[in-house]
Parts: C-alpha cells; structure tokens; sequence
C-alpha cells in the first residue's frame, strides 16, 4: 500500500481580524477573534463540528493533540483522559462552545463550513477540501479574506492526518501492472504534475513543485512539518470514537464537564477492548 491522496487538517482564518497572521496559539485564537467580534467583522471567533461521532471527535482532535494527550499507551490502555486530556476536553466544552455560534453541538461540515464561507467565523480547522472553498467566489462571501495556517498550539500544533491508500490485493489479476501504476503515481515527476493541477501530494518531492496549483500545498507541508498524526491505526477506531463522542457531544450540549466525560468514555472503551481482546 502507498498513500494515495494527501489529505490534512490545517486552518483557515480571517485575515481582517488575524491582522499579524495565522494565530498561533488556542488562546490567540479566542482573544484576536474577540477583538474581531468587538470590531463587527465577524460574530464569532470560532466554528467547528459538535454532532456526536466521528465530527466532533474530529474537531477535538487538533485540540486534543496540541494540549499533550495520547489517545492510548503502547498496550492499548486508554490515557485520553488524562490530566491534558481532560484539559483539552474543558477548553473545547467550555471556551470553545461559548465563543462558536448558538447550535454548534448540532454543527457538521456544511454547517461550520457556511459559518466561515458565510463570514461569521473568524477561523476554523478543516480538511483540504473543505479549506480550498475559501478561495471560490462561488462559495465564499468573504474571498480574499480567508487565509491558511498551521493548526494552533497549546504544547505543540498537531493536526489529523487522513489516510487515503491505495493498494493491490493478492487476488488482483494484473498485480505487476498496478504496481507499475503505484510506483509511476508516487513517482518525483507525477507528483509534481500533480500539485501543479491542484492536488495536495503524497511525497515531499511534490510539495516543491515549482508552480503549486492551489496556495493550501505550501501551507499542508508548514502543518506536516509541525505534526500531524492520523487516527490511532486499530480495528476498533470506529466504536471507541464513536463512545467518545457520545460523551463529548454530551459534554459540549452542557457547556461543561468535558473532563468528566472523559473518564466515562475511558470506562466504556476500557470495557469494549477487554471484550474485544485487547487485554490479556
């Protein structure tokens, strides 16, 4: 298998109220978009997704990473509630919730994607595809006012990596030839075609592409340079973040108690994994 496409979370902010760039920090982010809201420029200084699941786990990962927590040791034991996890968990429930828009726990991509597009939001961390409608006029009421920027940081500035492969099962009929093609798609000169039309690459020789053809690439290697990570590689992923999400959603509709959701999502995950065998 190879990576396939180069997907990543990264940020898109409001130039006109992030005057000095790209913040860069969880608190910048909160104090800068304040004195935007004070201005009128936008309503809000933060959107992201609340639904319960996969967006809100999503939403809280980049946070989550940037305070110091770890999803689970080296033997599957849970320690995503630890004292920085239960940290990022507060911050979002709480400071992130009281400076997004009213309804963001039922907030998936359209939703936070219009807030920003709309002019609302003065920043959010979203997936490449959603980021490049910044820069359509079709789809965005504020162009040339959105720019892109490494996720921010508490400890560090860490964002979720997606995992698009590609790969040839032992019962491909033509495996040599699809090889081929792999080997020729990851190659220095088809990744820099690549970039060129537009598309975020999956080798670093692609990012140094001497005519990228969207202004998010240099920005996607700035974050992966930072730190990017994807979802812990498991079996079972789908269902602990689904328990996980479940209590942050829980959490975010209170506008508290992130890290007492926490620790009873780590008591239900704990006990789904001894079932699944996870634990001798």
């Amino acid at each position: 298998c190879v990576p396939f496409v180069g997907d990543l979370q990264t940020m898109t902010f409001r130039n006109d109220v992030f005057t000095a760039g790209a913040p860069a920090t969880w608190d910048d982010v909160i104090a800068k978009g304040k004195e935007g809201v004070a201005a009128g420029k936008i309503k809000y200084p933060v959107v992201f997704r609340g639904v319960s699941g996969n967006p809100i786990v999503t939403s809280w990962y980049p946070v989550f990473l940037s305070f110091g927590g770890e999803f689970f040791d080296e033997k599957w034991n849970v320690t995503f509630n630890s004292d920085k996890g239960k940290a990022a968990a507060d911050f979002f429930v709480g400071t992130m919730k009281s400076n997004a828009p009213p309804g963001v726990v039922e907030f998936d991509s359209d939703q936070e994607g219009a807030a920003i597009l709309g002019g609302e939001a003065g920043a959010i961390i979203q997936y490449s595809g959603n980021a490049l409608k910044a820069d359509d006029p079709a789809q965005t009421k504020v162009a040339g006012k959105l720019d892109f920027g490494v996720v921010p940081k508490q400890e560090k500035a860490i964002a979720q990596l997606g995992i698009f492969i590609a790969g040839v099962p032992k019962s491909a009929p033509n495996k040599a030839n699809a090889i081929a093609f792999l080997k020729w798609y990851t190659s220095p000169a088809t990744q820099a075609k690549l970039a060129e039309a537009g598309s975020i690459p999956v080798t670093r020789s692609g990012f140094a592409a001497p005519k990228p053809g969207n202004r998010l690439i240099p920005v996607a290697l700035q974050q992966l340079d930072a730190g990017a990570l994807p979802r812990p590689r498991m079996p079972d992923w789908a269902k602990v973040e689904e328990l996980l999400g479940i209590q942050l959603n829980k959490a975010l509709q209170a506008g508290s108690g992130g890290g007492a959701a926490l620790d009873t999502a780590a008591g239900q995950v704990t006990d789904y994994l001894k079932q699944a065998g996870y634990y001798g």
